[in-house]
């Protein structure tokens, strides 16, 4: 629509007789007239006009006008920039713009540089439309109105009208609208229910041009469309589901199902309420749909009903587990091998369900047997045993997979590498002689270093393997196992990265041990995401900080100590490390500063040790002690250190008496001639008593009633035997010694002070052979 257009006025004539009035009233509306576009003109600075209207033809030439009212510094814009202008004269009113190739909407104005009211008009490219094609006519059923819809090839951006005739009633047009993506609809209805065909007409128009087609005949039964259905249910088994659906007249029923994220899969059937479908798998998720149709040949396909979704039953999974081991460190101390077990996680149409557990079963050569349970998402267990095999299974509800049996076997080495070379940042492919490793069958693993848990592996029975998967700047460890029948080889690769770069962080250094003229220092491990591939090598560096001079060593990794050597005493350095992969050195970790030790320091630092040294070693010795065998081996040693004792046979006394074959026998009467009964046997006990010697004391199994004359007449008989080595004190001695044994024994922490020469000198097997000993008797009876 055009802005800013001059004023304008149109007169009507009155058919009524001329007269005075209709005069006056002519002169009133002839003066009105001249007002208005008089006012018209002094209001609007300009008018605007296009050669080609409002609507072009995209991409086409066109002129663009503008007529001022009166005198002033013109100036034209398009969208808001302005653009030059031609002027037709020197004193001409009217400016213009050729544009050329319009492609968009523009909006073009006018307006005087000293008044900012503008006049402008909006241009539209676009299309004229194609003929009409494509028709479609549906018919609901049980409805009385058909539906149309048509295309005309393309959009013709600008406004389009679409208009459907019926034959028989030409005159009565179904007017529409052309949507943006070039497509008309039309809804009108039937007239009469005996019409069995329609012929209609389509047309299309816009201001750049109109398109008619037609006849079109149209039969009203194949434009029958039933209704959308609806499944009421769905049961279903491992195997097949069934679907129950709305009562309904049709004769034709199509059903589409798949599983969650899958393919759709289609097939057609003339069952009515109970369609079954089969060939599932078990434990999967599927949605269901189905339209109808009145038969194969009549009518139409009604829309897809709402996807039904179930899920159906488990199965025993029927596919044993892929399982592969590696070997461990064995506990110490045992004569067992350790390995470690993994297995893959079956996929869904193998696990035909939610595994609950994974049995294990470890048969060993000797007959042994036991049982592990593993449960999920666990799929790696540590056995310790020798010369087994394991077996292992996967459990769900509905049973047991088959069981997969593996003997584990330690893996015999083989000299040389497989070579591999990347394929791309996430795979490499790796090969090796068959020469070196023959085999049936080759497995290849592959974990992240120091992350085993996610080790994985492949199967492979040509010498060449595609590792897909990989992560970049990730380092793994790579192996081939070749299994054989007199036992498996494999052949091992350190590190291999598909893609690398310099690692990102260098190691902290710590010293270990320093000396006068030599360091000993260590470096903790870079973390695995801050290496960025696989590491070879470090370098230390050291600086003298009074030469300025750099020194650098070489330490291959895995190693993280050196010993640096040939240092200055009392001099200063300072020292860094960096690590390297294959695509280069890294930057330095954290300085290291220090200064080597002079002389004395050394000399304090040995003495302090040396003393540390004996400090420890007097409380292990003191700690031993403590031990009852160790105490009773110590007093064997120092009894051995005793003088040689003669033996009391070859005494004085026992020759005196070697002729009396009698036993010496004390009896009570000898002592007290007033007592008639026989004497009972006094027993001489040895008891050992904590001094140099022993004492000897006499039991008697009478009462203690019997007095001096008793004590007189042993003394007479025993006075001649009576040892110089020693006198026995009595009872009140021996309380208390006992006294002071008790007050020992509270303090058992510490080495018992007994003396080796404690324990008795004589050991006669229970008889009483007397050389050197004398007896006082009234000592001896004071202590009965």
């Amino acid at each position: 629509m055009s802005h800013g257009q001059g004023g304008s006025c149109e007169i009507v004539w009155s058919s009524a007789p001329s007269s005075m009035s209709s005069e006056c009233t002519w002169s009133i509306l002839v003066m009105f007239c001249f007002i208005l576009a008089t006012g018209a003109h002094e209001g609007t600075v300009c008018t605007v006009r296009s050669s080609k209207g409002e609507e072009v033809l995209l991409g086409s030439n066109f002129t663009f006008s503008c007529i001022f009212n009166k005198q002033c510094s013109k100036l034209i814009f398009r969208n808001g920039t302005q653009i030059l202008y031609i002027k037709k004269k020197a004193m001409s009113m009217e400016v213009s713009v050729e544009i050329v190739n319009i492609k968009e909407f523009s909006t073009f104005s006018c307006r005087c540089e000293e008044n900012p009211e503008p006049c402008g008009i909006d241009i539209k490219p676009g299309y004229p439309p194609d003929i009409p094609q494509n028709l479609t006519c549906v018919q609901k059923m049980n409805s009385r109105n058909v539906s149309c819809i048509w295309t005309t090839g393309r959009g013709t951006i600008i406004d389009t009208t679409c208009q459907l005739r019926v034959h028989g009633d030409l005159e009565l047009g179904y007017e529409s609208f052309m949507n943006a993506t070039g497509f008309c609809h039309s809804t009108f209805p039937i007239k009469s229910s005996e019409m069995t065909q329609l012929v209609v007409w389509l047309s299309v128009s816009n201001t750049l041009g109109s398109k008619t087609s037609g006849p079109h005949t149209i039969n009203l039964i194949n434009i029958v469309k039933p209704s959308m259905p609806e499944i009421i249910n769905v049961s279903c088994s491992s195997r097949w589901c069934n679907l129950h659906t709305d009562n309904h007249s049709m004769n034709l029923v199509e059903i589409q199902y798949s599983a969650v994220n899958g393919i759709w899969d289609t097939f057609q059937t003339n069952d009515k309420s109970r369609l079954n479908i089969s060939l599932l798998q078990p434990d999967t998720t599927y949605n269901f749909q189905i339209r109808r149709k009145i038969n194969h040949t009549v009518g139409l396909w009604s829309d897809w009903s709402q996807p039904k979704q179930k899920t159906t039953k488990e199965e025993a999974p029927d596919k044993a587990l892929d399982v592969w081991y590696l070997q461990e460190l064995k506990p110490p101390q045992s004569k067992s091998k350790c390995f470690r077990i993994f297995w893959k996680e079956l996929n869904i149409s193998d696990a035909k369900g939610k595994i609950q557990r994974y049995n294990i079963s470890v048969q060993e050569q000797k007959g042994k047997r036991h049982s592990i349970i593993v449960v999920p998402p666990s799929r790696n267990q540590s056995i310790c045993c020798y010369n087994c095999s394991v077996s292992v299974s996967a459990v769900n509800s509905e049973g047991q997979s088959p069981v997969k049996i593996i003997q584990l076997r330690f893996p015999g080495l083989v000299a040389g590498l497989p070579s591999h070379r990347p394929l791309n940042n996430h795979s490499i492919a790796l090969f090796w002689p068959k020469l070196d490793i023959a085999g049936t069958e080759y497995v290849v693993h592959w974990y992240p270093v120091g992350n085993i848990e996610g080790i994985q592996w492949t199967r492979v029975v040509d010498t060449t393997a595609h590792i897909t998967g990989l992560q970049p700047q990730e380092c793994y460890q790579v192996a081939v196992t070749a299994l054989r029948s007199s036992g498996p080889k494999m052949a091992t690769i350190k590190g291999i990265s598909s893609w690398q770069s310099a690692p990102e962080q260098g190691p902290d250094p710590k010293p270990f041990r320093k000396d006068t003229e030599s360091l000993s220092l260590t470096w903790n491990e870079i973390p695995q995401k801050k290496r960025r591939g696989c590491l070879k090598k470090y370098t230390v560096y050291l600086m003298d900080k009074l030469k300025g001079d750099i020194h650098k060593f070489s330490v291959d990794h895995p190693k993280t100590q050196y010993v640096i050597s040939g240092l200055s005493p009392e001099q200063c350095y300072n020292l860094w490390v960096t690590a390297w992969t294959d695509a280069g050195e890294g930057p330095k970790g954290s300085d290291l500063p220090f200064c080597t030790l002079s002389d004395s320091e050394r000399m304090l630092s040995l003495v302090i040790l040396a003393g540390g040294v004996v400090l420890l070693a007097c409380l292990i010795l003191l700690c031993i002690c403590q031990f009852s065998s160790v105490h009773r081996r110590f007093l064997c040693c120092c009894r051995c250190l005793l003088p040689i004792i003669p033996d009391p046979a070859n005494s004085k006394c026992a020759k005196t008496y070697a002729d009396d074959q009698s036993e010496i026998k004390f009896y009570l009467d000898q002592c007290d001639s007033s007592v008639n009964e026989d004497p009972d046997n006094v027993e001489v006990e040895e008891v050992p008593y904590p001094s140099i010697c022993t004492y000897i004391k006499s039991f008697s199994h009478e009462s203690s009633s019997s007095d001096g004359t008793q004590i007189t007449k042993i003394t007479d008989i025993m006075e001649d035997y009576i040892s110089t080595h020693g006198a026995i004190s009595g009872e009140e001695e021996e309380d208390e010694y006992e006294g002071e044994e008790r007050s020992l024994d509270e303090f058992k922490f510490f080495p018992s002070t007994h003396s080796p020469f404690m324990e008795p000198l004589f050991l006669t097997g229970g008889k009483l052979t007397l050389d050197v000993v004398k007896i006082d008797c009234s000592e001896f009876l004071d202590c009965t």
